[in-house]
Formats: C-alpha cells, structure tokens, sequence
C-alpha cells in the first residue's frame, strides 16, 4: 500500500481525482451560497427590527434550526482543507479497485470527517443556546463583552502552541502519513479513517472554531478568514504559521480585556 500512495503524482488528474474534486466544489459551494443566503436574512432582519429572539424564548426547534446553520458553516469551513486528504486517498484506491469503487470509498471517508464536524456543530449550537440565554451575544452572534472576548482569543492563542494542537496539526499537515498509520479497507474502513481524522481535525481547529463567537457567528468575512488560516494551518509546513497566529490572538485578547471594548 505504501508504494501504491507514493508513487511520483501524475501529470493530469485521474478520474477518481477529478469526482472528488468535483464533489467538494459543489459541496462547499452550496453551503458557502447558503451561509451567505442566512447572514443576508439576518442582515435584511436586523434592519426591519426582527432581530432572533434572545433570552430563555428560544425552544428546541431554535436550537435544531441553529445546529443546522452550524452544520452548513463547519461543512463549508473544513471540507476543503481535507480536498490534499481526499485527492490521495481516491488515487490510492483507483489503483485497487477502479474509478467508481474509489469514488464511492472517497465520498464515505469525507462522510465520516464530516460526521465529527457536525458532532461538533451540535455542541457549538448549544453552547450559542446557553450565550443567548444569558443575554451575552449579539443578534449576529457575537460576544458583547469585552472580557468575555478576550478570554475566549486568549484561550484559542495558547491551545495554538500546546502539545495536543502539535500532535493533531501533524496528523492534518500529513495526508500521506495519516494513511499509512490509519489504513483501513473496505468501504467501512474508508469511513472509519474519515472519523478518525476527522477527530484529529477537530482537536486541531476547535478553538479557531470558537473565535467565530469573537467576530460574530454570521459574519461572512470572518468566517472566510478563519476556514483560511485552517486551511493554510494545513498546507504550510512546519509550526511557524501557528504560533504566528496565537501570538497575534493572545495579543488581541488582552487588548480588548484592557481596553473594554466589546469585539465586535
């Protein structure tokens, strides 16, 4: 197998290249359309006075519409960070099994990396149920307050320069690598690896995942700024990029614990 994944690459894209690619395209192309779709909404809401409902009036199906808007978002945020993941992993098979096999297997190992993400969304959903309760987010879904703020971009740049975010970004930095240490046959195999990297992807971007409470949930720059350094996190070689970047948050963070001023 591990002469099958590194073999020099081929000038042109194989079949089973071209659909995986495809597939994300389309994927994440719907969902950033629909991302944009809610934060018009909102933005159109906002102006009329029909801002979401904050406090206790929230009831479960607030909080299911919620887990499905972070459901989109994290879909369109981390599904193309893994496409160097996904692109291997189709050639690999498509040299054991054919193109419409390899497809089928590339398409449940997104599955199973997309499976830990939404996991994730449906925490994060609740964690913005509890904040709006407790009257501390924006109707944008930004924190009001400015320790609050802080506290949470400090935390996310110290995790930037921890051992559990090291050990999880060179598994995410490695496609290759994580195949080799991770294989799985079959098309149950295939999903269980998505799984797996998934959880490791998770472990490497859950606190950059949290600052969108920083600059607000449906702040469409925001979140194409942060799906960037995620991706950039994963296609950089080396630490630099990341400790670059928990500098910067730390230094964020307590300028808005000094300064009082809410981030956004």
């Amino acid at each position: 197998m591990e002469e099958r994944l590194t073999r020099p690459p081929l000038r042109w894209l194989e079949p089973s290249q071209a659909v995986v690619l495809a597939g994300i395209a389309a994927l994440a192309g719907v969902t950033w359309l629909d991302l944009w779709r809610r934060a018009s909404e909102m933005a159109m809401h906002e102006r009329m006075g029909m801002a979401m409902p904050t406090g206790p009036a929230w009831d479960p199906a607030d909080l299911g519409a919620t887990a499905v808007m972070w459901g989109v978002m994290m879909i369109a945020m981390m599904l193309p960070s893994a496409t160097p993941l996904l692109v291997l992993f189709a050639r690999s098979q498509r040299l054991r099994v054919g193109v419409a096999e390899a497809s089928w297997r590339s398409g449940l190992l997104a599955a199973g990396y997309l499976v830990t993400w939404l996991g994730w969304s449906a925490l994060a959903a609740t964690l913005q149920w509890g904040l709006r309760a407790v009257l501390v987010l924006s109707p944008g879904a930004a924190l009001t307050s400015a320790v609050a703020g802080g506290a949470v971009l400090i935390g996310a740049g110290v995790y930037q320069v921890t051992p559990w975010k090291r050990a999880c970004l060179r598994h995410c930095q490695s496609p290759l690598g994580f195949l080799l240490a991770r294989w799985r046959d079959g098309r149950v195999g295939a999903f269980r690896m998505g799984l797996s990297h998934g959880l490791y992807c998770v472990g490497c971007c859950w606190a950059l995942m949290a600052l969108l409470f920083v600059g607000g949930v449906m702040n469409l720059a925001w979140v194409a700024a942060l799906a960037l350094l995620v991706l950039l996190e994963k296609v950089i070689p080396g630490r630099w990029l990341s400790f670059t970047a928990g500098a910067a948050l730390i230094g964020w963070g307590l300028y808005l614990v000094g300064s009082g001023l809410a981030p956004a």
